[in-house]
């Protein structure tokens, strides 16, 4: 769990998990979209610390199987497990282990197939093939589930895209018939509960906010879970690529705001989220430290911004912003 209240309490719209807590005691810098970051894996990742092969083991077609992915030339260590069938194995590490840790090509990569786990990315360094770390290559099958499992994706996030905020159990209904039109007739969307009001498939995937289904995903059942969650337009103000919600991480360590001028300020940049604004206010924990310029006004005494996530309250949508000051 992270240190930081507002990652903690983001739950309350994406509903996953972190898989890696930082250690106690570890002074931890945040970058200044630390915080966009977190809120797009925890939408992106489907567990929490759990074991590896809890979170690989899935019986689900491979096609829509998620990718280990690991730093290091063995399946062991730190990891990020991603959803994404549009893009091959080694690519998707690549981009995902280059933000973490720098350098990697998806060159740099070797996928494998690790028995009664799934697919893993490793660094291919001196260890040779596959099969001399102990793993088996990935089999020829998986090119053909993952094209097919990204067609299913493609049809259900065109859906989404122009669906608007329908109720999850008629936006499941809709795109039962959207896709059984389109020759997926064997497959159904069914409601998976969640607190939001707008039903949605999706996870980010890269820029984008309507990404990977591949957490909704059961090729067991063909069905594909609806979730509850704010609307494409609140999370586009929020999380998109140069959103207002993104910017506000820059302009809140632009100049000195007191907390009543940054609650002005932030109020303003959200407006196009067209749902109310709620605060939090708090303080910086112990052992946190934050770039500058944010850091730099947050030392002065100014007020900066940390983040923002929709929250949901009787059915409605708010959106929640974190705000600290000394």
């Amino acid at each position: 769990m992270s240190d930081i209240p507002f990652v903690n309490q983001l739950g309350d719209a994406i509903e996953t998990a972190i898989t890696r807590p930082a250690p106690a005691r570890r002074r931890i810098r945040l970058p200044r979209r630390r915080y966009l970051a977190v809120a797009l894996a925890a939408l992106a990742l489907a567990g929490g610390s759990a074991a590896v092969a809890e979170l690989l083991h899935d019986p689900v077609e491979i096609g829509f199987g998620s990718v280990a992915c690991f730093e290091g030339t063995e399946p062991k260590g730190n990891i990020a497990v991603i959803a994404d069938p549009t893009r091959s194995p080694a690519d998707l590490c690549a981009t995902s282990l280059r933000e973490t840790y720098g350098g990697l090509e998806a060159r740099d990569l070797l996928a494998c197939m690790w028995p009664g786990h799934g697919v893993v990315v490793v660094v291919r360094g001196d260890r040779g093939s596959c099969r001399a770390r102990g793993l088996a290559p990935v089999p020829p099958s998986y090119a053909l589930g993952r094209r097919r499992a990204a067609r299913l994706q493609a049809a259900a996030a065109s859906f989404e895209r122009h669906a608007g905020c329908l109720p999850p159990r008629e936006f499941a209904r809709r795109l039962t018939e959207y896709l059984r039109a389109r020759g997926w007739g064997e497959w159904r969307a069914v409601d998976a509960g969640g607190r939001g009001p707008c039903g949605r498939v999706s996870v980010p995937s890269g820029s984008a906010l309507v990404g990977s289904i591949g957490s909704a995903v059961d090729a067991t059942t063909r069905t594909i879970g609806v979730k509850g969650r704010a609307s494409l337009e609140v999370e586009l103000v929020l999380y998109g690529p140069e959103s207002p919600g993104v910017r506000l991480f820059d302009s809140s360590g632009e100049r000195c705001f007191t907390m009543a001028g940054l609650e002005r300020h932030v109020r303003n940049a959200l407006a196009p989220a067209r749902v109310p604004i709620r605060f939090r206010h708090g303080a910086m924990p112990p052992d946190t430290g934050i770039e500058p310029p944010r850091g730099d006004r947050y030392a002065e005494g100014c007020a900066i911004f940390v983040g923002a996530g929709p929250a949901f309250r009787a059915g409605r949508t708010v959106v929640v912003a974190e705000l600290w000051q000394r």
